[in-house]
């Protein structure tokens, strides 16, 4: 069966002297057939021959990114950092090969596309680049923006519970539809600059673990395993390569079990205990950079939110989201509704949150009545069934809720001319 391999052109004795060629890694091609012949000698076709611009040499690779060369490439043929040039076939790994792909891809941008043709996991290699380094591929990325403004109340207040109070995490809690995914990942864009390669966005589930979250073993392509590291551990490599904030965004905190998945993480995340060393299960010795931030999300009422340990809890300040009548009533007029849909639609908002709270961005996408009708006809009545299944009487009243919100639109206030003075002004948050 082919496969594909990198062409090291090397010295003509195996020890790797001086030559008239730069050795390094000169070519990609594909091992069409491998026929044995006397003397452990092999004679090996190989096809679809991509020949590189110039040679890639070894030092290349560590220089280009110590943090990726240290995670991927220092065990590695040939390249590894204990391995001589050599003119003999050695196996590399599939992560292996990917890494070494996506480094010349970005060495060589030039010919980036023609090596991601041939090598496509090369596209999933997240390479840990110092900010001091800005590869020609990616000179024209122009920063992620953010849709929250610098004075925005939420940021600032994560801003202060960070650089002030030197929290090593912070938690985004609210109902459903109250923004903290959105926030989170903003105030991540925020925090950063909208440098892309310093977020990371990752989500817990009930089977996620501490080899999902911190290191675990991976098959290694040599019909064996390697350690890897996982999501903290890299962006606490891209972290200690930067000198601005480096965040990792947990989106359903706790849906999975979080002082498991954890582990170390939990205390050395710790503002006063970071950049302190300590040992994982493995025997490895690593630190938390301070500029390493911690942003989560979680619904409080969730079932599991009541089996969070307390010591975990209690190292993540928490920022509280609330429904917004005045955001709901802003979702409305953007998306161009009708005046006189707008006073219904937060009347019967406003009065949903005495019996249960229910986030304004549930009405993002409102913009006439018909939206509105689908909204509760395929959304919130079947949360409003779940929630009080066993409680008729609170059924009822957010039904008759429903019923006024529908016959006020429906009674031709639709029809009315548009005077802007009907629309309500600023909402008082509900005491509810």
């Amino acid at each position: 069966m082919s496969s594909l391999v990198w062409i090291w052109l090397g010295s003509d004795n195996n020890k790797g002297v001086a030559t008239d060629w730069t050795q390094g890694i000169r070519a990609l091609a594909r091992c069409k057939e491998k026929t044995e012949l006397k003397g452990k000698r092999f004679e090996i076709v190989l096809d679809d021959v991509f020949i590189l611009p110039r040679s890639i040499e070894k030092s290349e690779l560590l220089s280009f990114s110590p943090a990726t060369y240290a995670r991927d490439l220092s065990d590695a043929a040939i390249v590894g950092l204990n391995n001589y040039a050599s003119q003999v076939v050695q196996l590399l790994s599939d992560k292996e090969f990917a890494t070494i792909a996506a480094i010349i891809g970005d060495l060589l941008p030039e010919v980036q596309e023609d090596i991601f043709q041939r090598v496509p996991a090369a596209e999933t290699v997240e390479l840990l680049v110092s900010s001091t380094y800005v590869p020609q591929s990616h000179a024209q990325n122009q920063p992620l923006a953010s849709e929250i403004k610098d004075d925005d109340l939420v940021l600032a207040e994560v801003k202060r519970l960070i650089d002030e109070d030197g929290w090593g995490g912070v938690l985004l809690t609210g109902a459903p539809g109250t923004g903290k995914s959105f926030y989170a990942r903003e105030i991540a864009i925020k925090l950063t600059g909208g440098v892309e390669r310093r977020i990371r966005e990752v989500q817990f589930h009930p089977s996620y673990q501490y080899e999902d979250f911190v290191e675990g073993y991976v098959p290694d392509g040599k019909q064996g395993f390697r350690l890897a590291d996982k999501h903290m551990l890299e962006m606490a490599e891209i972290a200690k390569n930067e000198e601005g904030p480096v965040v990792l965004v947990i989106d359903e905190f706790s849906r999975a079990d979080p002082a498991r998945v954890l582990g170390e993480t939990m205390t050395y995340m710790e503002g006063s205990l970071r950049n302190r060393d300590f040992y994982l299960p493995s025997g490895r010795r690593v630190r938390i950079p301070r500029n390493l931030i911690f942003l989560a999300t979680m619904n409080p009422e969730d079932r599991s939110v009541d089996e969070i340990d307390a010591a975990m809890d209690r190292r993540w300040a928490k920022v509280s989201l609330k429904p917004d009548a005045n955001k709901l009533r802003d979702f409305l007029r953007d998306n161009k509704a009708p005046i006189a849909l707008i006073k219904p639609t937060i009347d019967f908002f406003l009065g949903l949150q005495a019996h249960m709270e229910l986030g304004h961005a549930f009405f993002r996408t409102i913009k006439d009545a018909e939206g509105l009708q689908r909204l509760w006809n395929n959304q919130i009545s079947h949360l409003v069934r779940k929630r009080f299944r066993f409680d008729p009487e609170a059924l009822q009243s957010i039904e008759v809720l429903w019923a006024a919100c529908w016959g006020s639109i429906t009674s031709g206030a639709i029809a009315a001319t548009g005077d802007a003075s009907k629309e309500p002004a600023n909402i008082e948050p509900n005491p509810a």
